[in-house]
């Protein structure tokens, strides 16, 4: 899971359901880095214009289509071009463009 992948939301909760992001929604992810264990999530409606911009936490989403940006391309869009930052998602850990892994399973824990 990475910036641009389309996803899905996995739940419903309180915080997201207040901006109507509700379970089965799908937006992109809009910003390369993560925080707090959250990306940045745009939704939009059927005509394409957006109604929602919002954090949804890691474990709450769902992978629907990867994009095609590469290392390089996010590493672009990271603050201070810091390979360092949380960026990524894979086989279940928040990883780095250096391939540093958080100690915990994102899914699992809240790391």
């Amino acid at each position: 899971m990475k910036w641009l992948d389309l996803v899905k939301v996995k739940c419903s909760k309180e915080k997201y359901e207040k901006e109507k992001v509700f379970k089965g929604a799908i937006g992109t992810i809009i910003m390369s880095e993560i925080r707090s264990n959250c990306f940045e999530v745009v939704f939009s409606d059927r005509e394409g214009k957006d109604y929602a911009q919002i954090e949804i936490n890691i474990k709450d989403l769902e992978v629907i289509k990867e994009s095609s940006v590469t290392n390089e391309e996010i590493l672009k869009d990271l603050p201070l071009q810091n390979p360092k930052w949380w960026c990524k998602v894979e086989d279940g850990f928040i990883v780095n463009l250096l391939g540093e892994k958080k100690n915990k399973i994102a899914y699992d824990y809240n790391s």
